[in-house]
């Protein structure tokens, strides 16, 4: 690392856990985010700023003025740009070391294996169960690290499937694609940010019924 890194990620460095070695490996790690939405725009952020070296960004969709509510890595200027090319300008602006592919697309079984066997983790950011099972089939087989997240009004989710080990359960364990579980939408139903859901329910009266709770499994 150079001294400019040395200094952006200082704060890294100072933590035992991570270190010189630790960061250097995430300067030369691969991160594939499926879904540039509510999930996917926090995550990026994040990993942009953290130094991974390589983030792939997978998502057909442009941005809408609806989106900016809680798609966090989008602009009112790039309403209308495709929500890979709107994250890439986000992300360069944060961190420009990073290498960010945008890939304006809806990734087929046969692409995702191909996307898949490139990274080092999958992040599935994802609105929906058809994707999930997708995503989650081809990591099965690469045997690459899944994080599977999911909001949607006031409840959200987070789950990780260590692939790599032989006896490591995956998202179908969790939901069965047999199941008859709806498939919801935030264009349909409605989301509340979970930060400002924990703080409208801080600032409810004791005697409220009113519950905002963030569900976490």
């Amino acid at each position: 690392m150079n001294d400019q890194q040395l200094m952006r990620y200082s704060r890294h460095i100072l933590l035992n856990e991570i270190g010189i070695d630790g960061q250097e490996r995430l300067l030369a790690s691969h991160v594939l985010i499926i879904g540039m939405g509510g999930l996917g725009s926090p995550a990026a952020l994040y990993l942009a700023s953290s130094g991974v070296g390589r983030i792939t960004l997978c998502d057909n969709d442009t941005v809408d003025f609806s989106n900016l509510q809680r798609q966090i890595i989008h602009r009112t200027a790039t309403v209308g740009q495709p929500k890979v090319v709107s994250a890439q300008t986000t992300m360069h602006e944060i961190n420009p070391e990073v290498v960010c592919v945008p890939l304006q697309l809806r990734a087929d079984e046969a692409k995702l294996m191909e996307l898949i066997a490139q990274a080092d983790v999958v992040l599935d950011c994802s609105d929906n169960f058809a994707t999930r099972y997708a995503v989650n089939r081809a990591c099965l087989v690469q045997r690459k690290p899944l994080v599977s997240g999911a909001a949607i009004l006031m409840s959200g989710q987070i789950s990780v499937f260590d692939f790599r080990r032989a006896d490591a359960p995956c998202y179908n364990c969790l939901f069965s694609e047999d199941s008859d579980a709806e498939d919801l939408r935030c264009a349909t139903t409605g989301y509340l940010h979970r930060w400002l859901a924990s703080s409208a329910r801080c600032r409810q009266p004791r005697r409220s019924s009113c519950s905002l709770d963030w569900k976490a499994g």
